[in-house]
């Protein structure tokens, strides 16, 4: 199997999955390292599924999310990536600083404010106001849809 590189029993050069899918590699030190050996060991589940798991909860992702969101997906993750289970208020330069990171890191943090703010300010999830970003608390779609006990 001479330059089959990484790949499974099953995987061939048409049904190659790492041309699909994204692959990351980490090296986990310190006591990170050790909580997560003993997580693996002590739960008997697979490393990936485990890191899988954590960047699932980890990253914004507005697909299917339990919360009621701005339609725009770019708009629903920035705002995920803001808000939270209680009302926050933050200077725009730190609500930049967070998009910068979290959902445009390719994004120059002079243009978030244009890209990303003002739009979410035309929505109501989010206010701009002398320098300030107030963003009222995440609400679940249950709230709004059958949540109201009447069944």
């Amino acid at each position: 199997m001479s330059g089959s590189g990484s790949r499974l029993p099953g995987d061939s050069e048409s049904n190659d999955r790492h041309k699909s899918e994204e692959r990351a590699e980490a090296r986990l030190s310190g006591t990170l390292g050790v909580r997560f050996v003993e997580y693996v060991d002590s739960h008997g589940v697979a490393k990936s599924k485990v890191v899988r798991n954590a960047l699932d909860e980890y990253l914004p992702d507005s697909e299917g999310s339990q919360y009621l969101l701005p339609e725009d997906p770019e708009l629903a993750d920035a705002y995920l990536a803001l808000a939270g289970d209680e009302k926050r208020v933050m200077t725009v330069d730190k609500a930049e600083s967070v998009l910068c990171q979290e959902t445009h890191p390719n994004t120059p943090k002079k243009l978030i404010r244009e890209e990303v703010l003002e739009p979410l300010a035309e929505t109501p999830f989010l206010t701009v106001s002398y320098g300030r970003v107030a963003l009222p608390p995440l609400t679940p779609k249950d709230d709004l849809v059958g949540g109201d006990g009447d069944e």
